[in-house]
């Protein structure tokens, strides 16, 4: 199979973790109760993602379970979800760094004749305008757009549909091996790690040590 397109995962993966954590350290004290509410919330949804409430809309379905583990309303749960969770946290990426060589090896891989995906478990928001990285890619999808939760194969095959794709045309590069990688294979891509040098992984997956790896692996793969 041809390769004809390239998704990426956003957090994580466009930058490193530890400068989110990081830069909203004061943002998770200001509402650590709902943000650990939130990631129990995640943490059901993904294990009990055959749910038919899930399946049903995961948007909605994502405040039924925020609801339960904050004790409240559904309306107030919807309140706090899109107010803090989703639209609070956007404004401190402003000060987040993506990896080296980032902008430079899309805008590469663009020039080759790629299409360019961006797919998260979030709403993508104005991330991509804060990374200095907006207009690159062909289609940007979050959640709850995206159907459902990584690793389930829903929002890779939506992505897929979007870039008008056959999902094994598409490489997908994340930053977590359950979620990412294993995520892109149940939809029939191909999926690969980034990270440092010394992360490991299993010997099944592609990895990439830095976007310039990435960038001449993938360009010289399409030169063949």
């Amino acid at each position: 199979m041809a390769l004809k397109a390239v998704g990426f995962d956003i957090d994580g993966t466009l930058y490193p973790d530890h400068q989110a954590r990081w830069c909203s350290l004061p943002f998770f004290f200001a509402h650590m109760r709902s943000i650990i509410a939130f990631s129990r919330t995640r943490k059901l949804m993904r294990l009990n993602s055959d749910d038919s409430v899930i399946a049903e809309n995961a948007g909605e379905a994502e405040v039924v379970y925020f609801a339960e583990e904050r004790n409240c309303s559904l309306e107030r749960a919807r309140d706090i979800r899109d107010r803090v969770i989703y639209k609070g946290w956007e404004k401190y990426f402003r000060g987040i760094k993506i990896y080296p060589d980032v902008r430079e090896s899309l805008l590469r891989l663009k020039d080759a004749g790629l299409k360019l995906a961006a797919l998260s478990d979030f709403p993508v928001g104005r991330k991509l305008e804060f990374f200095g990285l907006e207009g690159i890619f062909d289609v940007v999808l979050g959640f709850p757009e995206s159907g459902r939760l990584k690793p389930r194969h829903e929002p890779f095959l939506n992505m897929a549909e979007g870039l008008k794709t056959n999902p094994e045309d598409i490489i997908y590069v994340g930053n977590k091996l359950d979620y990412d990688v294993r995520g892109a294979e149940n939809a029939g891509m191909r999926g690969a790690l980034i990270g440092s040098p010394g992360r490991r992984a299993p010997s099944d997956v592609t990895k990439y040590s830095d976007y310039q790896h990435l960038a001449d692996s993938i360009l010289s793969e399409v030169a063949k």
